[in-house]
């Protein structure tokens, strides 16, 4: 089983494939358009057939909040019944939360960037100033570089939060890393690091899908272990850690739970969905 908001994802599609040249039949699960009936009996159905009793976790779709929660909800359903998530809910819960992501990367002492978050339009633009007057406002939960704006100018700053607080917006403010233009995104399987590569862009959004380019990138003994422990923390076995290089050395940013996978494989040799595929069996299994 694949849960995924979309079968038709590009890479769910090759993951699909490799499952299948294994001999699998994959069922995909589209949280969306699950209507559950609170009978236990009927929700089992869903599952009955699964070997290995798991359900790889490609996504649940962005949605607003009561959803958001409902599809978290249906996952802990799922687990309880004892079907195996790779990625589990509270991995997916903690990684697609940013707060969630840095308290639990400032508590095991990884280093991160100065994070302030609240709700309060004073309480930001405290926080803006608090952080040097040059932040990156980021929504608490998305992906994909969506919705990230730079602050570092005191009247913008005032008018994008006074706006934003008219919208309930949760103000999520991380002190900007100069970077030069570049990071380090990182796959994890694990306790393993298989692959990475920079992400170079034109200007200071760093996400491939802002434009940013993919380069090779030669992974240390130092980012392995800096990723892995990211990724463990967070609770994330099949994890993307983006990593930024500051002054201050290697700082983690993000753990992605559904990491993608397709512009990484274009820099690496290694056959990436045969990888993904191969530890979510062996993972299953256990």
């Amino acid at each position: 089983m694949i849960i995924t908001p979309n079968p038709s994802d590009p890479e769910v599609k090759i993951l699909s494939k490799e499952f299948r040249n294994r001999d699998y039949n994959v069922k995909y699960l589209i949280p969306s358009k699950i209507s559950v009936k609170i009978n236990i009996n009927k929700f089992q159905r869903y599952f009955e057939k699964l070997n290995p009793p798991a359900a790889l976790v490609r996504g649940f779709g962005a949605a607003p909040t009561q959803k958001i929660f409902f599809r978290l909800d249906i996952l802990s359903a799922i687990e309880a019944f004892g079907i195996r998530l790779i990625n589990s809910r509270e991995s997916l819960e903690i990684a697609s939360d940013k707060f969630l992501t840095s308290i639990f990367l400032e508590y095991n002492n990884i280093p991160t960037p100065k994070t302030i978050v609240c709700e309060g339009t004073e309480d930001a633009l405290h926080a803006f100033e608090e952080l040097g007057s040059d932040v990156v406002l980021k929504p608490l939960y998305g992906s994909k570089g969506i919705g990230i704006t730079r602050l570092n100018d005191k009247a913008f700053a005032e008018n994008v939060i006074y706006s934003l607080g008219q919208l309930n917006y949760v103000f999520y403010l991380q002190e900007f890393i100069e970077h030069h233009n570049r990071d380090i995104r990182i796959l994890v399987l694990g306790n393993k690091a298989i692959a990475g590569m920079y992400r170079v862009s034109d200007n200071w959004k760093t996400n491939i899908h802002a434009g940013a380019k993919m380069e090779p990138l030669e992974l240390t003994n130092e980012l392995k272990k800096l990723a892995i422990k990211a990724a463990e923390v967070t609770r994330t076995q099949i994890a993307g850690v983006d990593i930024v290089e500051s002054e201050e050395g290697y700082q983690v940013l993000e753990v992605n739970s559904i990491p993608g996978f397709t512009a990484l494989q274009k820099v690496t040799e290694i056959n990436l969905p045969e990888e993904i595929v191969s530890f979510f069996l062996k993972t299953a299994k256990i």
